[in-house]
């Protein structure tokens, strides 16, 4: 903050309004500091507490405040923002500024702040949010940072008319969007939906980084007594395990490639004992919702054929491949015996054709209006779906006009209609999907924008749509995620946070706090399923031996084959979460694998305990077998989702 001009920083994020930017650059550095230093910054008040705190959100409020077009007025309401710093940029803006607060220590200190530096025109009170402030409207803006299933109309009656009001709407199992709503009479309102990018909350708990250093031969020994050897995967020790777990909420497995047997089969005999020993309720998959609801009404014992095939597109050997389709076959016989009540979902984002179909598709059987509806907003995109990508490049370099309008709109049009379209889980599935299509849309646009914008809004997909799924099965609802280590480990405890890259794995830390278990995997040597380029031919690739300054290295020298490590505090030594704490390169093969720039390609530093709770060891691995007619063994069902093999 100190080196680089928040107005740049906010004019780099969209905002032109000079008002708000002259507002912001005026703001003494101090109050950059008040951020992180108000009442609850230290305490761990996530999910297990009965106080909830969402961290300060100034980018994303100044995005909303630019959306309102605000200008030098008498009054604005706010709600839920949670930052001195936003009040005292509309302190400098408007005559008089009203905030609620839902907790009364936090309201006191942020008047006393402002007392303190004799800002005397905001004015602060405890209340619930949804009331408002009656007796102080009406307003010529309001701004509610903190989601509403629907704004409420005791809110919307304290604009003055041709006023606006923004906030974040949508029930707790959808995708929140942005929703303005202006006043144009007495009792009349106009609305519409914007989707904005997400912001970065700021991290509660930051991982601590040693200084020390220490002799290799130490911390090799420290990992081998820690360690807990297993001879086989059949023979994981699984029960101690469990007991780790505890009574976490979310367990995200991880996996070092994409392409190693080893790992998916681990991950599945977790998997099946967290169903069967501990109530766990459904999979996420780092796969595309479409692609995986088909799956999801095979294992239910609900399939009926779409006219197309799931993971038939690169790299379709990723889910189409024997461990998956054992999987998928005894979750299949498990749910048969059991009500059918263990769902196998998607959280990826790709799939757009597939998931435009979806929508249509079940549109067409509850509200054909409104499917002539979707098809009419869907049709902007549709001529791209064989290559989105190309979208993307023609809308960024303003050679085709963005259809982003167009299907945001669809997906309130869905919201907005819930009740008449009936709130089944037909409805929810066909919601996620118009949700991926919002998302998708913008993420193939991003992708021309820079690395890091991309990859969060697809982890913020994947985030959002895993809550989607616990909100929709109930507060009791229990899930296992798949996907790579990349994803699953905390992104705070790698150089992936200081490039500006969030990943799931660190969002539901945030969220869930202790109840939220992550579980690493690695391997040094052996072959992988992967391609020598994005969207070549998959080939099992040997794997080179860990280099140097590597967990992998270390792992190695312990000369036990297969370890899971645990590393959470109360697991563990303290002496091996210490040495373990120096940052050290860990590698991470995804659908690609390029050995000879593997060291560039292939490696990121991270600090082991702080990004996993659990760290699972093989030193030699296999590819695995991806599902061709040569390979397949089982003779699949004309209905089996996989039923039409490779070619």
């Amino acid at each position: 903050m100190k080196n680089i001009s928040i107005t740049e920083q906010l004019e780099d994020k969209g905002i032109s309004n000079k008002l708000l930017l002259e507002a912001f650059q005026d703001i003494p550095e101090a109050f950059f500091l008040s951020e992180t230093l108000h009442p609850y910054f230290y305490e761990d008040v996530r999910i297990e507490k009965s106080l909830e705190k969402t961290e300060p959100r100034v980018i994303v409020v100044a995005r909303m405040l630019e959306q309102l077009k605000i200008k030098k007025e008498d009054k604005i309401l706010i709600t839920g923002v949670d930052s001195i710093y936003i009040l005292v940029v509309l302190s400098k803006i408007y005559k008089n500024v009203y905030n609620i607060e839902t907790n009364e220590t936090y309201a006191n200190w942020a008047t006393e702040v402002l007392k303190a530096v004799e800002i005397n025109n905001v004015h602060i009170k405890t209340d619930n949010p949804e009331i408002g402030w009656k007796e102080e409207g009406p307003f010529n803006a309001i701004l509610i940072a903190s989601a509403f299933k629907e704004i409420p109309n005791t809110i919307k009656k304290q604009l003055a008319i041709g006023a606006k009001l923004i906030a974040p709407v949508g029930p707790d199992w959808a995708h929140v969007l942005l929703e303005v709503t202006k006043r144009v009479s007495e009792n009349d309102y106009v609305s519409k939906a914007l989707r904005d990018n997400y912001y970065i909350p700021n991290p509660k708990i930051l991982p601590k980084i040693s200084k020390e250093t220490y002799t290799e031969t130490e911390i090799i020994d420290e990992i081998g007594i820690n360690s807990i050897p297993f001879k086989t995967i059949k023979k994981f020790p699984m029960d101690g395990l469990l007991e780790r777990i505890g009574n976490a909420k979310v367990v995200l497995l991880g996996e070092a490639s994409h392409g190693t047997s080893e790992f998916y089969l681990t991950r599945q005999e977790i998997t099946k004992a967290l169903i069967e020993k501990k109530g766990f309720n459904f999979v996420c998959a780092e796969a595309d919702w479409s692609d995986a609801e088909q799956i999801n009404n095979y294992v239910k014992n609900e399939y009926t054929a779409q006219n197309w095939l799931p993971f038939a597109r690169f790299p379709e050997w990723m889910w189409k491949n024997k461990e998956v389709l054992d999987f998928v076959e005894w979750l299949k016989k498990y749910n048969a015996k059991r009500n059918n009540t263990i769902g196998f979902y998607g959280l990826d984002l790709y799939g757009l054709e597939n998931s435009i179909d979806l929508v249509i598709n079940y549109l067409q059987k509850i509200d054909p209006e409104l499917a002539k509806i979707a098809k009419n907003r869907y049709a902007c995109i549709t001529p791209y779906m064989s290559n989105p990508t190309v979208y993307g490049k023609l809308v960024t370099t303003n050679t085709l006009e963005s259809c982003e309008k167009d299907v945001i709109d669809m997906l309130f049009d869905l919201l907005k209609n819930k009740n008449k379209l009936n709130h089944t889980k037909e409805y929810f599935y066909a919601y996620q999907n118009a949700t991926v299509v919002v998302d998708a849309e913008r993420y193939y646009k991003a992708m021309y924008y820079g690395s890091a914008e991309s990859w969060n809004l697809r982890d913020f997909h994947m985030f959002y749509t895993l809550k989607s799924l616990l909100s929709f099965f109930g507060k009791d609802s229990k899930t296992i995620v798949w996907a790579h280590n990349s994803h699953i480990g905390n992104a705070l405890a790698t150089e992936m946070y200081a490039r500006g890259e969030i990943n799931i794995g660190h969002l539901c830390k945030e969220h869930f706090g202790s109840k939220s278990y992550h579980i690493g995997f690695g391997t040094n040597t052996g072959t992988v399923a992967a391609s020598k380029n994005w969207g070549e031919k998959m080939n099992k690739i040997p794997i080179k031996d860990a280099v140097d300054n590597s967990y992998e290295n270390l792992c190695n020298k312990t000369n036990v084959s297969n370890f899971t490590l645990p590393l959470r505090e109360e697991h563990t030594e303290k002496k091996l979460r210490d040495f373990l704490s120096v940052p050290r390169l860990q590698r991470a093969i995804g659908v690609v694998y390029k050995p000879e720039t593997e060291l560039r390609s292939h490696y990121y530093k991270s600090i082991l305990p702080y990004q996993f709770d659990e760290y699972i060891w093989f030193n030699k691995t296999k590819a695995i077998t991806p599902l061709e007619t040569k390979t397949a063994i089982t003779k699949l069902i004309d209905i089996h989702p996989f039923g039409k093999l490779d070619k």
